[in-house]
């Protein structure tokens, strides 16, 4: 017993304080024995880089939220965070399973409503935070020397996530490596291509994953109420198992559906450079994004051929008005810009750059009827009608090979899926409506002078201007000269 004052403290309770105040994970267990997946991801510390790829009901994110807080009590001080698409939908997943570990082990954390951040005893604190806030404050969060990040829905980002792993996560992790940790979650989705995806089956070379895959059969606290959905679900159908839904929501499985891609880019033709043509004009189409990419694309139109080219992509997130600005006055020394159309959807800042910025000739972009010309695109791609200047085009490719339509139970609708990228095709689409190639007229052969098809050539004109001369004599016959009573 320990006399402090007038108050007697037992050494029970100072030591349960002690405990609280410095962490002591060892004697803290939150544990579930009998999962044994779960168990393999906590246990997995030697592994910097993970990914977690489970099927829906499958507890990833509660398995991340007990790493979380097993790494803070063990590490005092430690900052870590926890990123979702957006703060709502990140606070939806994961806030109320820390509160339960919290109060089913005692932890005694204590967690900030306001800014989404839980304190543990021992000064570690876990903030969760969207990431489609702005840069400032993304750059304040990865400013720190972070222990752990998780990025949960990580197969549903609209960011690039490779870039952001590599030139925002790796730096904020430096510091306190190799005891710091960063583990992308989320189910299988039918967005093709994306990061996620190409983490989960080992295809990215920069970094060495340890990738944790499983369903729900093997969450022991589902897999009686999983074994008897599905049962029922296929019982009634039994051609759901074809579904690109069913497969990756249920079997977890990366599968896309090529009927919901809006663009084929498997289909884009490559070209090393323009063909001859005496009249190119470049129309410069620009999208405009801050936490989004700002995106720019030249596409290359001649009245002498029926075939359009883009000649030149590129697009940049946290721009200004004033990097547009000289984004575009960069392309115009490159490119003899004959037209440039941006987004409208914020006219006041096309103003501002009009007015401010010397670009008087900037238009707004035509939006109306988006999804029947973003058909017309894609049969100007699969005909081979628009073509692209190889190694200039990279990043559309890449765009347009996720770029899909939403798909509302099944049934495809008119709009562009949003967790898909769109800027970029969105800046090309805007410079190829204002190109005209398909009014293209191919010119005639021209003949060496003095040759025999010279002057027969000359001799096929002369005949034609006759014939259209007496055409246009007999169509006046009967009138009267301007100025008579009669015209």
């Amino acid at each position: 017993m320990f006399n402090y004052g007038f108050t007697q403290i037992p050494d029970e309770l100072l030591l349960s304080e002690y405990i609280k105040r410095k962490g002591a994970a060892d004697t803290i267990n939150i544990r579930e024995p009998i999962f044994l997946k779960q168990n393999e991801v906590l246990n997995d510390r030697k592994s910097r880089f993970k990914a977690i790829n489970t099927t829906r009901r499958g507890a990833k994110s509660t398995t991340e939220a007990m790493d979380h807080v097993e790494i803070c009590l063990e590490y005092p001080n430690s900052r870590t965070v926890y990123f979702g698409l957006t703060i709502g939908s990140v606070r939806e997943i994961i806030w109320d399973v820390f509160k339960g570990l919290n109060e089913k082990h005692n932890l005694a954390l204590v967690f900030n409503e306001t800014e989404s951040i839980i304190r543990y005893p021992n000064g570690s604190r876990t903030r969760l935070f969207g990431l489609d806030s702005s840069p400032r404050e993304l750059a304040k969060i990865l400013g720190q020397k972070l222990r752990k990040v998780s990025i949960d829905e990580a197969g549903s980002m609209n960011i690039d996530l490779e870039s952001f792993v590599n030139q925002k996560l790796r730096p904020a992790l430096s510091d306190l490596r190799p005891f710091s940790w960063v583990t992308l979650l989320g189910t299988c989705e039918n967005i093709p291509n994306t990061y996620f995806e190409k983490v989960t089956t080992l295809k990215d070379a920069t970094i060495d994953w340890s990738v944790h895959r499983w369903t729900t059969y093997d969450n022991p606290f589902m897999k009686e109420q999983w074994t008897a959905e599905l049962k029922e679900m296929t019982d009634k159908n039994p051609d759901i198992v074809k579904a690109s839904w069913f497969r990756t929501h249920y079997l977890n499985e990366w599968c896309s559906d090529d009927d919901l891609l809006i663009i084929p880019a498997q289909k884009m033709q490559f070209v090393d450079t323009l063909p001859h043509a005496r009249d190119w004009y470049y129309v410069l189409g620009v999208d405009l994004g801050f936490n989004d990419d700002s995106s720019y694309c030249v596409v290359a139109a001649s009245h002498q051929v029926k075939t359009a080219f883009v000649v030149y992509t590129y697009k940049e997130s946290g721009q200004d008005f004033q990097d547009v600005a000289n984004g575009i006055n960069h392309i115009k020394s490159i490119y003899p810009i004959t037209r440039l159309v941006i987004d409208g959807a914020n006219k006041q800042g096309i103003e501002t750059m009009k007015n401010r910025m010397n670009l008087h000739d900037a238009n707004i972009a035509e939006k109306q009827g988006k999804p029947t010309y973003l058909r017309l695109l894609k049969d100007e791609v699969i005909t081979g009608s628009l073509k692209f200047i190889k190694d200039s085009c990279t990043l559309l490719e890449t765009e347009w090979k996720s770029l899909q339509w939403l798909s509302v139970r099944g049934e495809i609708t008119e709009k562009e899926d949003p967790r898909c990228s769109n800027h970029l095709s969105d800046a090309c689409l805007y410079a190829w409506r204002e190109t005209y190639s398909y009014m293209a007229e191919t010119p005639l052969p021209t003949c060496q002078l003095g040759t025999p098809e010279y002057f027969n050539d000359l001799s096929t004109r002369m005949e034609e201007n006759d014939e259209n001369s007496r055409k246009e004599d007999s169509f006046f016959e009967g009138y009267e000269t301007i100025g008579d009573a009669e015209w």
